[in-house]
């Protein structure tokens, strides 16, 4: 199966890569309870619903794999399977609801592979055959990101999004659905040349992939995501910055399985469903670059930064105290997505932030530390505009800490 990896559900902690007819589907060479784990999960399969979507997902998925150069990075590959596994694992023991799709709890040895390539870019075939691409983990800052992505993408599966699609658009040729579904997810300008040769692509565009799908496996995703210790705020801090990265950019249609459309709506809609859960969006928690850092810096000073940006330098014999302390206060202050006006410079030494003191300069600071501090409050308003720049319109007030 060249590269292409069949790390099962319940499979042993390290990966493991197989062909077809692997001992890993019977439990073979796995502790006594992971291998009736392993069976029961199997057994499932005799669910004439989920041995309809294998058949359909393999056929696509060995399409998939004549189109698509597979991962060699370990690194990729190991990530991603282990983050899939533990969200398989609750996708295939936790009743969600769904709101478009199936809602009956099924059973599935999902797949997780990845794909070379630098397109943000994931998708699911039937059957739970969950392909990303190496373009989307490097996009992803955290684990929490990649997680949202993986949750969203196993709901497309476990609520048969496809074979519902399938149901309601009756002039689809069933034997010819696998090349059509590996034409549109794989994006090869062969495949879809064959599928458009017997009308079917067209048709899978035309039908489009509906946004009540989109929305079903983000409430999906974020249902298996609070049953985890990944953090849902990952999954919108995810759509955000794509959402901002394809600003202005013409909409590009990939057919009937769209993934991760960059969606106001669906930011906001998620947000509400965060609300709904109490959850509190701390971007600071899942992001590299809404999150502030302390390192070192010149002549023995501390450097404050807020993503890639430095804030503030911080000296004297506590100043990495000073630092810590600040970074604690300034992503508090940035997670609230403050308004510019909610920040400020007193007696040119306190920078203060929605009325609580972010940090104070101080004379082992260096002899311009007054001027540095007025450079900080620059700083920050700055960074402040750009982050209120980078959610609108996607942002909910509403959704903000304090």
């Amino acid at each position: 199966m060249t590269l292409l990896a069949c790390v099962l559900l319940f499979a042993s902690p390290a990966p493991h890569v197989c062909g077809a007819g692997c001992g890993v589907h019977e439990g073979r060479g796995l502790e006594p309870a992971l291998a009736s784990i392993v069976r029961e999960a199997w057994q499932d399969t005799a669910d004439p619903e989920v041995e309809s979507d294998l058949k359909i997902g393999r056929e696509a998925a060995a399409e998939v794999a004549k189109e698509s150069k597979f991962s060699v990075n370990p690194a990729h590959t190991d990530r991603v399977q282990r983050i899939g596994r533990e969200i398989a694992e609750i996708a295939n023991r936790t009743v969600v609801r769904v709101t478009w799709g199936d809602p009956k709890l099924r059973r599935y040895p999902y797949e997780f592979h990845v794909i070379q390539g630098e397109d943000v870019n994931a998708f699911s075939l039937p059957g739970g055959f969950i392909y990303i691409y190496e373009g989307l983990i490097e996009f992803a800052q955290t684990d929490d990101e990649l997680a949202g992505v993986i949750a969203h993408e196993i709901a497309h599966a476990a609520f048969r999004h496809v074979p519902k699609m399938i149901r309601e658009q009756s002039k689809f040729d069933l034997l010819s659905l696998p090349l059509v579904l590996a034409a549109i997810f794989s994006r090869s300008e062969a495949a879809v040349g064959l599928s458009q040769g017997v009308g079917l692509a067209n048709q899978a565009v035309a039908s489009g992939w509906s946004l009540r799908a989109e929305e079903s496996a983000d409430y999906g995703g974020l249902q298996f995501l609070l049953a985890s210790r990944y953090d849902p705020v990952g999954m919108l801090t995810f759509m955000e910055r794509l959402a901002f990265r394809d600003r202005g950019k013409p909409v590009l249609d990939w057919g009937i399985y769209q993934t991760h459309p960059p969606s106001a709506d669906r930011a906001r809609a998620l947000q509400a469903r965060l609300r709904e859960y109490n959850v509190e969006v701390r971007r600071s928690r899942v992001t590299t670059s809404l999150r502030s850092d302390v390192r070192p810096g010149e002549d023995g000073r501390v450097d404050l930064l807020f993503g890639a940006t430095k804030v503030f330098s911080f000296g004297g014999s506590d100043a990495l105290t000073r630092a810590d302390l600040a970074a604690e206060q300034l992503d508090a202050f940035f997670d609230a997505v403050p308004a510019l006006f909610e920040v400020d410079l007193i007696d040119g030494t306190r920078l203060i932030g929605r009325n609580a003191l972010l940090f104070e300069a101080a004379a082992d600071d260096g002899e311009r530390y007054r001027e540095e501090a007025a450079q900080a409050l620059n700083t920050v308003k700055k960074l402040v505009f750009d982050l209120n720049y980078r959610l609108w319109p996607n942002h909910d007030r509403a959704t903000r800490p304090g």
